[in-house]
């Protein structure tokens, strides 16, 4: 899948997400840890990914292997889930991780009354 697909299908799932927030009176103006995914689709930029991640603000904060047997990992900062901001962020992680061989699974976060 190339990156427009990815961005239009990761924009799709943000408005799903930021729907049921919304549904359950989320307060959207307020920061929250906001959890993202990827896969790593080769491991030869990994440790340049991670720094960067890391200068964005990041924390690693779990491994998985994928059923295909990809390497992935969950990184988490704090952020609102306001639409505009969850929006540029998912599309700058989208752009960030196919620079580094790697491709993004989404987010996911609690609600906050």
């Amino acid at each position: 899948m190339n990156t427009h697909a990815l961005e239009a299908l990761q924009l799709e799932e943000n408005k799903v997400l930021l729907a049921s927030l919304k549904e359950a009176q989320d307060k959207s103006s307020v920061a929250r840890m906001v959890v993202h995914k990827l896969e790593f689709i080769s491991e030869y930029k990994k440790s340049d990914l991670l720094e960067e991640l890391e200068a964005l603000d990041f924390t690693v904060t779990d491994t998985f292997v994928t059923e295909e047997g990809y390497n992935g990992l969950m990184f988490q900062r704090e952020d609102t889930t306001e639409d505009n901001v969850i929006e540029k962020l998912s599309l700058e992680l989208i752009a960030l991780l196919d620079e580094h061989d790697a491709r993004y699974g989404g987010w996911i976060t609690e609600v906050i009354k």
